[in-house]
């Protein structure tokens, strides 16, 4: 699907969305068919978004659980103050994997995704790339990390479909 055209569904399940929630007493079904169709329109542009520009979701934090908060300059964090002198540490690193069976690979996403609530983020996987950032938007692969003396740093990451993996690329050819 198209940036577009996701954009127009979008539009049109808040526009009707909009309209049912504008009335008096809205039925408790019909209410949650307008946020299915708000929910499953927004997983299709971001999709759509992922697909054409390799950007995530521009939905995937408006809505945190956990409380932030600052660290005296500026710095937020979800598990509260964070001293001045905290030692801070960062992560860099690359994975690679061949998907060798993209069916079973959706499968899995899609149990994951559900499993996670966010079944509906898997109506349309389109890329073993996509699959994996819906995957990885949906978990966070550092929980075990965060509850014993770290607190969540902040977050930049990508996902790509890649011509070759590490393991297929020579070192001259990756230092290039």
């Amino acid at each position: 699907m198209s940036i577009p055209a996701a954009l127009n569904e979008l539009v049109a399940a808040l526009t009707e969305h909009a309209e049912v929630m504008s009335e008096q007493e809205v039925a408790p079904r019909r209410a949650a068919d307008v946020i299915e169709r708000v929910r499953v329109a927004a997983a299709r542009y971001s999709d759509a978004t992922f697909e054409s520009s390799g950007w995530g979701s521009p939905f995937s934090d408006l809505f945190e659980d956990e409380e932030q908060v600052e660290d005296g300059e500026g710095n937020e964090f979800g598990d509260g103050p964070v001293s001045g002198d905290a030692e801070r540490i960062s992560v860099t690193g690359r994975w690679d994997f061949v998907v060798t069976d993209q069916e079973e690979w959706f499968a899995h996403v899609a149990q994951g995704l559900d499993d996670r609530g966010a079944g509906d983020c898997a109506v349309e996987l389109s890329s073993a790339a996509q699959a994996m950032h819906e995957l990885l938007t949906h978990d966070d692969p550092f929980r075990g990390c965060t509850r014993h003396g770290l607190a969540d740093g902040g977050q930049d990451w990508t996902i790509e479909q890649i011509p070759r993996t590490l393991s297929e690329t020579s070192d001259e050819e990756y230092r290039d």
